[in-house]
């Protein structure tokens, strides 16, 4: 009778070795082409939405409960009753509350004013309007614009509230004798709505229009070609949403309440009149040249019409005057500029290098 020939396990060891390399090798392919990656990519998405969609609903119930207010502090207690996080968790440098979900995911979430949290897979980092005070006013920030091809990197801060912070151009961008050219009935409602960001404070508002008492408002004209012809000074383009907006110079109100809240004296308060704004009941006063809101060595145009003629803007040099334009060929002359200040959202994420070097995150 014949022998029944048998596997050797130095042969069986082989095959098996063979088998092994051939499907590592087939691993290694695979996660070449990207399938691997992008399957445990799509589940990391999938995982981090399902979770993202159950804190949202939590947050929600809190808000309903609550008449619309939560704070970080009861949202994590909630969280961890229903069983979503984990136990513990710790604060990191720039204030966000890191929770580890139960599936593993790090959250951060961070308090955003009293009606809401933020929550995010990544760290959240501070706005700049966290960051500065009067005290940074007329530190310089690093926002840059190109505009007809000319790049502007040197910005000051100027104002912040709770909702914006405000740029002004470090020096004037060039001069200019204000045309009438504009009409303000030709402002958009989009134009309207933000140069109305820019007249901050509860005081009163004078309206811009075209006549007054049946006389032409030149003044209010040259204002309006001040909130159109310098929104390009907004870099939408690089930081997006965050930028608001811009227009050719500070309104009377923007540089009063920057004045008031460094306390300069004297305290500027602002009426209207028939033609515009007065401060502290004159058309003129005179105050140090303290940049950037009066300047010591020229006039730049505010974006507000003077209280005084129906042809004068009112401008900020050696003492916040109102300066006449070019109605009917008179020029006040060389040294008047325009300093466009931006708008950003107080809420723009930003780090900082030192006080007065603030980075903006795209």
């Amino acid at each position: 009778m014949q022998k029944k020939q048998g596997i050797s396990l130095i042969v069986l060891s082989i095959t098996i070795l063979v088998m092994a390399i051939l499907a590592a090798t087939a691993i290694i392919a695979l996660e070449d082409s990207g399938i691997i990656g992008r399957s445990k990519n799509t589940a990391n998405k999938q995982n981090q939405q399902e979770e993202y969609t159950r804190f949202q609903v939590i947050k929600n119930g809190i808000l309903t409960d609550n008449l619309g207010e939560i704070t970080v502090e009861e949202f994590i207690e909630e969280l961890k009753s229903q069983g979503v996080i984990e136990d513990t968790f710790t604060t990191n440098e720039y204030g966000n509350k890191i929770v580890k979900t139960k599936s593993g995911l790090d959250v951060y979430i961070k308090q955003d004013g009293t009606s809401n949290v933020k929550v995010s897979f990544e760290s959240i980092l501070p706005g700049l309007g966290e960051l500065i005070t009067a005290d940074n006013y007329g530190d310089t920030v690093d926002y840059t614009v190109t505009v007809d091809g000319t790049t502007y990197v040197d910005w000051q801060i100027y104002y912040h509230n709770e909702d914006y912070v405000y740029l002004i151009a470090e020096t004037f961008i060039k001069e200019v004798s204000l045309d009438k050219g504009t009409k303000v009935a030709s402002l958009t409602s989009a134009e309207l709505a933000l140069y109305e960001k820019f007249r901050v404070g509860n005081g009163a508002k004078y309206k811009l229009v075209d006549n007054v008492n049946s006389e032409i408002s030149a003044n209010s004209q040259a204002v309006a070609q001040l909130i159109k012809d310098y929104a390009n000074f907004a870099n939408k383009t690089t930081y997006g949403t965050n930028v608001v907006g811009a227009i050719g110079g500070p309104t009377i109100e923007l540089l009063a309440a920057g004045w008031n809240a460094k306390g300069y004296t004297p305290t500027m308060t602002l009426t209207t009149g028939t033609y515009g704004y007065y401060i502290n009941n004159n058309s003129c006063i005179e105050v140090p040249s303290i940049d950037p809101y009066v300047s010591p060595f020229y006039f730049y145009w505010l974006a507000s019409p003077s209280g005084n003629l129906a042809e004068d803007v009112l401008s900020a040099g050696t003492y916040v005057a109102a300066g006449v334009t070019n109605v009917g060929g008179d020029d006040f002359g060389t040294m008047l500029g325009v300093r466009p200040v931006v708008c950003l959202k107080a809420s723009i994420p930003a780090t900082v290098g030192t006080t007065t070097d603030f980075s903006l995150v795209k």
